[in-house]
C-alpha cells in the first residue's frame, strides 16, 4: 500500500540572507561538526548572523565600472531606457578561501560546497540524522566537474553513508523533477528519505557584459522528502517537453560580449549561458504562458481539483514578467502567489523551492494549505507537482524573524 510523502523540512542557502538570532549558534556548530565547510564559509553565521556571500546591487555590479556606459550603448535602444528591467539585486557567493590565499586567479564557491551547507541546513532545521538519508538527488547549473557530476561528492562531503547518489537535470525545472521522483519512490516504498539538492551559481559563468546578466544571481536549496501523515504531501504532478527547442539557450565557450583583448594576452574565454538560437527564444516567450497553463492545469485535474483548490502558487523566475504572466495565464489571484524575484533574480535550479521555502518561513502557507509548485527548464521542459503542506515542514522552517 502506498504511503504519503511530503516535504519534511528544507535549508536554502542564499548569500547574505539573516539566520534567526536563535539557530545562528547552533546551526554554526552543526555545520562545524558535521560537515567539512571551510571554517570562513561557517564563521560568519554565528558572528555576523548571515550566510556567507553579499547582496550586489545594480549599483555594485555595474553602475560603478567604468565600462558601464559601454555595456549601456551595446543594448537595444529599448533596454537602453531601462537596463536593469525592474531588477534591483541578487545574491553573490563569497570566494572560495582556498583559491584565494594558493591561486593567482581565484575563483567563486564551489557549487558542492553551498549543496553541502544547503543540504546540512535542510537536515538540521529537521532535526534529521544523517543515517536516515537512504538518497541524495542532486542537480547543479554548474558542476564542479562535468564528469562525475557533484551527486557522490555530496553524499561523501555530508556523510551520507547510508545513501545512494545520482544527479537529476531537467534544467531551470530539475528541483520540481527531483520532488516528483522523491515522492514517488517514497510512496511506493522504495526509499524512507530523500535529500533532494539544487544549485545555480551565475558567479562561476556570469558575463556581465550580456543584457540578461542582470537577471541571475546565485543560490542552493535543499529538502528532505518522507513520509508524512495521510492527507498530507503528494497529491498530483505532469510533466511536458518541447524538445524541439533544445538549442535555444545553451553553455557555450566564449569570450564575453564586451572584451578588448592584446595579441599577447589572454582570451578570457570560458563556458557562458548563451541565447543560441534566438527563433526557438522568441518560441519560448511566445508560448511561455500557454505551456505553463497546460502542465499545471493538467496537474489539477489529475487529482480532480481546479484552480480554486490552489492556496499557494509558486514558480521559477527567469525573468522579471514571467511569474506573474504565469500566475494570470494559470487563473491564481496574487494573495495566493508569492515570488521573490527583486530580492534574488533568476536562481535557476533554485528559484522555485526558494519561493516555496520563503512562503513558508514567512507564515504565508499554513499546515494543510494545498501549493503548486511549477518550473519551466529553458523552456522546453515544464514540470508542476500539486502537494498538501505536512505540519512537520511549517514546524521546521516557520522561521520569522
Amino acid at each position: 500500500m502506498d504511503v504519503c510523502a511530503g516535504i519534511l523540512s528544507m535549508g536554502g542557502y542564499l548569500p547574505g540572507k539573516e539566520v534567526p538570532a536563535m539557530k545562528r549558534r547552533a546551526l554554526a556548530d552543526y555545520l562545524r561538526r558535521e560537515t567539512e565547510l571551510y571554517p570562513e564559509y561557517i564563521d560568519c553565521i554565528e558572528c555576523d548572523g548571515r550566510l556567507p556571500g553579499k547582496i550586489e546591487s545594480n549599483y555594485d555590479g555595474w553602475e560603478s565600472q567604468p565600462w558601464f556606459e559601454a555595456w549601456v550603448e551595446q543594448l537595444s535602444p529599448k533596454k537602453r531606457e531601462n537596463p536593469f528591467q525592474g531588477t534591483k539585486e541578487r545574491r553573490r557567493v563569497p570566494m572560495d578561501p582556498i583559491s584565494l590565499r594558493k591561486s593567482i586567479y581565484p575563483h567563486p564557491m564551489l557549487s558542492s560546497d553551498a549543496e553541502t551547507l544547503c543540504g546540512a541546513m535542510a537536515m538540521f532545521y529537521g532535526n534529521i540524522a544523517k543515517e536516515e538519508i537512504d538518497l541524495v538527488l542532486v542537480s547543479s547549473l554548474v558542476p564542479d566537474f562535468h564528469v562525475p557530476l557533484n551527486a557522490s561528492l555530496i553524499q561523501d562531503k555530508l556523510g551520507l553513508v547510508n545513501a545512494g547518489a545520482y544527479n537529476v537535470d531537467t534544467c531551470c525545472s530539475s528541483f520540481v523533477t527531483m520532488m516528483e521522483l522523491a515522492m514517488t519512490y517514497v510512496r511506493c516504498g522504495i526509499k524512507k528519505k530523500v535529500l533532494v539538492i539544487g544549485s545555480a551559481l551565475d558567479s562561476l559563468i556570469n558575463d556581465k557584459c550580456s543584457y540578461f546578466s542582470v537577471y541571475i544571481g546565485d543560490g542552493a536549496c535543499a529538502a528532505v522528502i518522507g513520509e508524512v501523515e495521510e492527507g498530507y504531501g503528494y497529491i498530483s504532478s505532469h510533466s511536458i517537453s518541447r524538445g524541439q527547442r533544445h538549442r535555444a539557450i545553451i553553455f557555450q565557450t566564449r569570450q564575453p560580449t564586451l572584451i578588448k583583448t592584446t595579441s599577447q594576452g589572454p582570451s578570457y574565454e570560458q563556458e557562458f549561458v548563451t541565447f543560441y538560437d534566438l527563433q526557438f527564444c522568441k518560441e519560448i516567450a511566445k508560448n511561455a504562458q500557454d505551456d505553463m497553463a497546460s502542465v499545471v492545469h493538467h496537474t489539477i485535474a489529475k487529482a480532480g481539483y481546479g484552480v480554486r483548490d490552489i492556496d499557494m502558487l509558486v514558480t521559477h523566475q527567469p525573468v522579471p514578467w514571467t511569474p506573474n504572466a504565469w500566475r494570470e495565464a494559470i487563473g491564481v489571484p496574487m494573495d495566493r502567489f508569492y515570488e521573490s524575484f527583486e530580492k534574488y533574480g533568476n536562481i535557476a535550479v533554485a528559484s522555485a523551492p526558494t519561493n516555496m521555502l520563503e512562503a513558508v518561513e514567512m507564515g504565508l502557507v499554513k499546515a494543510g494549505d494545498r501549493m503548486l509548485v511549477a518550473s519551466s527548464g529553458v523552456g522546453e521542459n515544464l514540470i508542476a507537482v500539486f502537494h498538501r503542506i505536512p505540519a512537520e515542514f511549517v514546524a521546521n522552517n516557520c522561521l520569522q524573524l
